[in-house]
């Protein structure tokens, strides 16, 4: 896909890339209630997004560079996936708000739940852990399994929430 400014109201296609700089965010907001908060200086894809209203319902995203915050709305409660790929570890979604990104741990990534069922964090030595509880966050590093979550100072995830807010 090419690389977007958005604007409201505009459609957003299976593989658009949206792309931000130092200083802005962008929102976007799908047809089921989802929103995602692209970060500052980020580039994240929508791969694939599609609600048929049943269990084949799917909503595939990667984050390339930067940070995001997901907050889920009526897919997870039917998609039969729901997931952000990075270069590090997929993040498993299951009705949500939470925020991942690179930057906060140099080499890595780090994932918060701020509040909902839970997120999914796997990576590609099989490894996986969730967060099921507001505040539960984990890091990922290169060949690493995922650490074990622990609940986040909130300055940490205050540093988190600046990665996304404007």
């Amino acid at each position: 896909g090419l690389s977007l400014v958005t604007s409201p109201g505009m459609e957003i296609c299976k593989n658009d890339k949206f792309v931000t700089d130092k200083v802005s965010v962008t929102e976007l907001s799908f047809i089921d209630g989802s929103k995602i908060t692209v970060g500052k200086d980020t580039e994240f894809i929508v791969a694939e997004y599609e609600i048929n209203n049943d269990k084949s319902n799917l909503a595939l995203f990667e984050l390339l560079k930067g940070a995001f915050r997901m907050v889920t709305g009526a897919i997870t409660k039917t998609a039969h996936r729901c997931e952000v790929k990075t270069s590090l570890a997929v993040l498993g979604v299951r009705g949500t708000d939470f925020s991942g990104g690179f930057g906060l741990t140099p080499e890595g990534i780090h994932v918060v739940m701020l509040t909902g069922k839970g997120v999914y964090v796997t990576n590609r030595q099989g490894e996986t852990v969730e967060l099921n509880a507001d505040g539960l966050g984990t890091t990922v590093l290169a060949n690493m399994p995922p650490k074990t979550p622990i609940k986040w100072k909130d300055e940490k995830v205050a540093k988190a929430i600046a990665t996304i807010t404007p």
